[in-house]
């Protein structure tokens, strides 16, 4: 019995201790900056930021999920609104779907504002979402801190007008409750064994 209760003590301080895991995943599927992903257009402090793939060459990577990879996926992103400056953009809330190569909805990512850091000379230039919630069928119940992050590469244009290619990665944390279920069920198999 003494074994059981030590289980089950390590299997609940394991729940506090939750970790993210990366969800999805890819690497830019135009690394010679051909066919770019992100389009960014703006004129006087006021902008929009559009995404999208539909050719082939995205793998989408689901380390985190209890689903396979998707060759050839694709992703939409319509305009969302941004405001600011040359470097620094605040973005508005937004939505973004993956499906596979046939059409078929994977998942979805939508966002209540964002950050996008411009493409500069120095350092790095990204787009990171706030306020993240994942969706769609491969997505399981009970995750929180749903965050994801482009990195981008290849721009070409301006810094008020331009277009990159960009990599992508997401992750989040499984909910205590799920946790909780997680290590419940592997006290309960310790125990019958």
């Amino acid at each position: 019995m003494k074994k059981h209760m030590l289980s089950l003590t390590v299997a609940i301080a394991t729940c506090g201790a939750a970790a993210a895991s990366t969800i999805a995943t890819f690497s830019d599927p135009s690394p010679d900056g051909t066919q770019p992903l992100f389009t960014f257009a703006s004129a006087g402090g006021a902008g929009s930021l559009t995404g999208g793939w539909s050719g082939t060459g995205l793998l989408l990577e689901t380390p985190g999920l209890a689903a396979p990879d998707f060759a050839d996926a694709r992703f939409t992103m319509p305009a969302v609104a941004a405001v600011g400056g040359l470097d620094v953009w605040a973005l508005g809330p937004g939505l973004i779907n993956f499906t596979d190569s046939g059409g078929n909805l994977l998942m979805t990512i939508s966002f209540a504002s964002g950050t996008l850091t411009s493409p500069t000379t120095f350092g790095a230039s990204d787009f990171v979402g706030q306020n993240v919630v994942f969706g769609g069928p491969i997505i399981p119940p009970g995750l929180s801190d749903e965050t994801f992050a482009f990195s981008f590469a290849n721009p070409a244009g301006t810094l008020e007008n331009y277009t990159v290619t960009a990599a992508f990665t997401s992750s989040a944390v499984p909910e205590p409750a799920a946790i909780a279920l997680l290590a419940i069920g592997a006290v309960l198999a310790i125990r019958r064994r």
